[in-house]
């Protein structure tokens, strides 16, 4: 691509290359390390959704003491980029940012699809090991999230994004995604760490004061919003949420981001390449969302055996899923 750059508009070349490079070393990964990987940077949005709620909750318009919509949004806003700031600067994989991020390489014929989906697979399994792992910690393990106001916030919260209509939730979270990834592109394209750092908050306060849905941040919500609820909130009431979110955030980060920049660099074969992205979102979703969301149906029959259950047998069947892609990549 550097030899036919002469044209290229924004001289976004450059970030698609960069992007390009790091998509391509993310899908060499081990199972083990895209795993923790993954279970790492879940961890890291889950602190800041964490922080979030701490900063704001006094101004919630139904539970906090000093309503306040706009101020509580703000808030929430302002801190909650620490997450995507840690998983950048600090090194995990977030399966949104691999929207955009290993979707590129594909686009650059570095990789192939299977590749592509193998990355995706490890990423959104080891996510949602590290946001269950942290909704252990927010409610039962420390007990910072399990009563009073904060509780009240969080199971608000979960309630709202639940009952959010699929439709509503598609295209919240392509709005999310699409802001998530602009955020990590101008990361990319930054000199420096305080710059990186810099450009990287702006469209993730953005996302967040204005109510997008990321499918990450909502893994630990709505899951420590089970939790706390005692169950009232089930896990069929999660993939309500889930389903949508995540379908939209793959079209959001690919086709307004990765995608975008890779038209204006290159653009051939463009429509092949939109029907690849369709089928690996087509496989993704039924690997990682579907048949999860089925494997909740069939335990929630258990009543509350099913609160701790699902996330075990979820886990553990990412796992499995991560590796038997990986040996089928090889």
């Amino acid at each position: 691509m550097e030899d036919n750059c002469t044209y290229v508009l924004y001289n976004v070349h450059e970030g698609v290359d960069a992007c390009s490079n790091i998509g391509y070393t993310k899908t060499k990964a081990t199972p083990s390390k895209l795993l923790f990987a993954g279970f790492m940077a879940g961890a890291y949005i889950a602190f800041g959704f964490m922080l979030a709620i701490v900063a704001s909750a006094s101004f919630h318009s139904k539970f906090g003491t000093f309503p306040n919509t706009s101020l509580f949004k703000l808030l929430l806003g302002a801190v909650f980029p620490v997450g995507l700031i840690a998983v950048l600067v600090g090194g995990a994989d977030l399966w949104t940012g691999n929207a955009q991020i290993v979707s590129i390489s594909k686009l650059t014929k570095k990789v192939e699809i299977k590749d592509v989906l193998y990355n995706w697979v490890g990423s959104y399994a080891g996510n949602f090991i590290g946001s269950v792992f942290l909704a252990f910690l927010a409610i039962y393990g420390t007990g910072l999230f399990a009563n009073g106001l904060f509780k009240d916030v969080l199971v608000g919260i979960g309630t709202y994004k639940v009952n959010i209509t699929p439709w509503k939730a598609f295209w919240l979270a392509v709005g999310c995604n699409w802001l998530v990834n602009v955020a990590i592109w101008l990361y990319v394209r930054a000199k420096d760490t305080a710059g990186k750092v810099l450009v990287t908050w702006f469209p993730i306060f953005a996302f967040v004061a204005i109510g997008f849905e990321h499918s990450i941040a909502n893994m630990w919500a709505i899951t420590s919003a089970i939790f706390a609820s005692n169950y009232a909130i089930t896990w069929l009431d999660f993939f309500k949420n889930i389903i949508p979110v995540t379908i939209g955030n793959a079209v959001g980060g690919f086709l307004f981001v990765g995608f975008y920049h890779w038209y204006l660099a290159d653009g051939e074969n463009a429509f092949k390449e939109i029907t690849d992205f369709m089928i690996l979102l087509a496989i993704f979703a039924v690997l990682m969302v579907f048949i999860p969301a089925g494997i909740a149906y069939v335990l929630n029959g258990f009543g509350k055996v099913a609160l701790w259950a699902v996330p075990l047998a979820i886990s553990i069947y990412g796992i499995g899923v991560t590796y038997t892609v990986r040996r089928r990549v090889v």
